[in-house]
């Protein structure tokens, strides 16, 4: 029975998102075609994108700096250096050391910045989110628990994830996250025919 009640939690939690728009709720299929345009035009532009999330959000932030990186071909990066952000940390605060960051990298209005946060309230993901509506750099904020958390207000594209645990917030982040990149790519699991091979010797998209 727990296995049965955990998936039909997870499929509950992932037709139940919202998705807003300038803290405007949105559905579900114009939010992903917006979304798309937007990472397209990242893309044909070759701008950038910055992942950040704290503890299990910060492996996922590197997980998709990644993959968009090497598979949907737009230069993106997180704060994985552990020697940067312990300087950054130590010098600022932690709080501001995901900003100081970005300032380093030189960052404009031209990229995009993705915060991963599953309560939307961490106060270094605030700090960015706020940077970026005073820099008018664009922001999809992706969060979870409670639906007053700060992310929904500040980021200008935001799925929210309406679950109380944060197991099933970050396994459902992951989905959204590369649900966006496989679009990106054209990627349509429900009509393969064959396997994806990401090996240069074998490579099939």
């Amino acid at each position: 029975m727990y296995y049965k009640n955990y998936i039909d939690a997870l499929h509950n939690g992932l037709k139940n998102s919202v998705f807003f728009i300038s803290d405007k709720e949105i559905l579900p299929n114009i939010f992903f075609n917006n979304i798309k345009e937007l990472f397209l035009l990242q893309k044909e532009l070759k701008n950038r994108i910055f992942f950040f999330g704290n503890g299990a959000s910060a492996a996922f932030a590197n997980h998709m700096a990644l993959d968009f990186s090497k598979n949907g071909k737009i230069l993106s990066r997180s704060l994985s250096d552990s020697a940067m952000l312990t300087a950054l940390s130590n010098d600022f605060s932690y709080e501001e050391a995901f900003v100081e960051f970005l300032k380093l990298e030189g960052i404009n209005e031209n990229d995009l910045v993705v915060t991963i946060s599953s309560s939307g309230n961490s106060p270094n993901i605030i700090k960015v989110l706020e940077y970026c509506k005073d820099n008018q750099i664009k922001s999809l904020g992706l969060s979870g628990l409670k639906g007053d958390n700060k992310s929904i207000v500040l980021a200008d594209y935001s799925i929210y994830v309406p679950m109380k645990t944060y197991g099933m917030v970050e396994c459902i982040h992951q989905i959204f996250l590369h649900l966006i990149l496989d679009d990106l790519m054209e990627i349509y699991e429900w009509e393969r025919t064959d396997f994806q091979n990401m090996s240069s010797k074998e490579f099939n998209i």
